[in-house]
């Protein structure tokens, strides 16, 4: 893999964003679960294994039942300084938990919204991501959408993914 091209975290600027056909995404408010993890914990994903460090924080899409186990629920990690940065408290006064957002708070975890927004691009080409949770690079195939956080680093979602948690006309 040496002579691959692996695309990583790095300080991007408006311009490069652009010029490579990303487009700037806000984020739809809704509610995730979250809960900071004590030790190091791997979440397999349909593409990769990541990765969370004691400390991080685990996000989990709750969902309308609970489930058996807490790996069974949708979740991702998030580095501890990247969530305080992207992620705000649930300010909805009048919010209620439903039965799987219940048993998510029975594990320890807390209701909060993304508050950042992605750039983003479907991708028209397979290429090789680095995420900050992967301890390899992975083959993002072509037709994912590859976004790019706050802080530049890279990531992939599905199209209902992006579409469930980004406002895309």
């Amino acid at each position: 893999m040496a002579a691959t091209r692996v695309l990583r975290q790095r300080n991007w600027t408006e311009a490069e964003l652009i010029a490579g056909g990303f487009r700037y995404y806000q984020p739809r408010k809704r509610l995730v679960m979250a809960r900071v993890i004590n030790t190091v914990t791997n979440i397999e994903l349909t593409l990769e294994t990541l990765m969370a460090d004691a400390g991080d924080i685990i996000c989990y899409n709750p969902g309308a039942e609970p489930k058996t186990e807490m790996a069974d629920y949708d979740q991702w990690p998030v580095a501890k300084e990247l969530f305080k940065k992207t992620y705000k408290a649930w300010d909805d006064g009048s919010w209620r938990p439903n039965t799987a957002e219940a048993h998510l708070m029975e594990h320890g975890c807390l209701p909060y919204f993304k508050s950042a927004g992605i750039w983003a691009l479907r991708l028209p080409i397979s290429i090789y991501v680095q995420s900050l949770e992967s301890p390899e690079p992975s083959v993002v195939p072509r037709g994912r959408w590859l976004c790019i956080g706050l802080e530049g680093e890279p990531y992939n979602m599905n199209d209902e993914q992006m579409h469930t948690r980004y406002v895309v006309a």
